[in-house]
């Protein structure tokens, strides 16, 4: 009988180590959820206060695969300035864009030109490279995918025909890996490819706090 109540007393204490190893862990996992975030710098402040058109470029082939992509991808980018930089006033995108359609040799212009033209000061130039919803030759596995080449060109510069800024931008959705067709459907690849684009190339032109990551 004692035998039988000092084993039922060690087992209870394994248990309870147990579970204070797992509290032990939730409460570390509170206390890095309420960690103070970390402020991430822009890059470029130099939209600002300023008047700026989103021009957006890509090959014949995006175009042709993703009629809406130009479009889509210059609205959420003007969208996404005008409510993240202080100051600044973005033309319309849709304006922008008729006016690509209507001069389709736009991008031989200088960008002092283009300035001129759009009445703006600053232009924010997307060159995408790369825009898909598929892994490369597997159109059963979804992961959109962007990559551009970023600039910006200013009027005031003392080249304003050169870039003031640019950078490059590439990114994925899902971030990790891809996912099976019954998994998700277009419009969620899109969507969620789009928000992460956008979230990357406006985060060079504000301040802004970002969750600190778990380790």
């Amino acid at each position: 009988m004692a035998l039988r109540i000092w084993i039922i007393t060690i087992m209870a204490m394994g248990v309870a180590t147990l579970a204070g190893c797992e509290a032990a862990g939730w409460l570390a996992q509170g206390f890095e959820s309420t960690a103070p975030p970390v402020l991430v710098k822009a890059e470029y402040l130099g939209l600002e206060n300023q008047r700026v058109a989103v021009l957006v470029d890509a090959k014949l082939e995006t175009m042709y695969q993703h009629p809406l992509a130009q479009l889509e991808v210059a609205q959420l980018l003007s969208e996404r300035i005008a409510a993240n930089v202080p100051g600044v006033s973005v033309l319309d995108a849709k304006q922008v864009v008729d006016f690509q359609q209507r001069n389709i040799y736009w991008n031989t212009s200088t960008y002092s030109d283009l300035a001129k033209r759009l009445n703006v000061n600053r232009l924010v130039l997307v060159d995408l490279s790369e825009y898909r919803l598929h892994e490369p030759g597997n159109v059963h596995l979804w992961r959109g995918t962007i990559a551009s080449s970023i600039g910006v060109a200013a009027t005031d510069s003392d080249k304003p025909d050169d870039l003031a800024y640019q950078t490059v931008v590439n990114v994925s959705y899902p971030p990790d890996k891809p996912m099976g067709a019954i998994k998700a459907d277009e419009r969620t690849i899109r969507l969620g490819m789009l928000d992460l684009f956008a979230r990357a190339v406006v985060g060079k032109f504000h301040d802004y706090e970002q969750a600190r990551e778990s380790k």
